[in-house]
């Protein structure tokens, strides 16, 4: 089994009780996509690009349940202005860009669990 394929299998037992399932969309030797069906019916869009064991482009692209932006992490290399370059996240539309913190799958996630278990009560 491939390091990506790994992963896809960590994200799905890590993160199982925040989703109500995961779809792989595209799976290559480096690189996948995927789409985590949350359990308070938002998606959240996850693209990973590692060489070996290092992350080396990412995006997460945080959906309501409309399919309109919440919020979207990348490092795409543009917008060297804000701080944190290149780590980013758009903010309810992609023309709202601020600096990011968070910078993997681990740090969004803590961001949606805080969410979902607020929906959920």
């Amino acid at each position: 089994m491939s390091f990506v394929e790994n992963r896809i299998g960590e994200i799905g037992r890590k993160y199982a009780h925040l989703m109500q399932d995961m779809l792989v969309l595209s799976l290559t030797d480096e690189t996948f996509r995927l789409v985590l069906l949350l359990s308070d019916g938002t998606t959240l869009r996850v693209m990973e690009r590692w060489h070996e064991e290092t992350l080396m482009r990412y995006s997460y692209y945080w959906l309501d349940a409309q399919n309109e932006l919440k919020v979207g992490w990348d490092n795409a290399p543009h917008h060297s202005h804000l701080a944190n370059y290149p780590h980013h996240k758009h903010i309810g539309q992609q023309s709202v860009r601020v600096a990011s913190c968070e910078t993997c799958l681990d740090d969004v996630m803590a961001v949606l669990a805080s969410e979902i278990t607020s929906y959920r009560r």
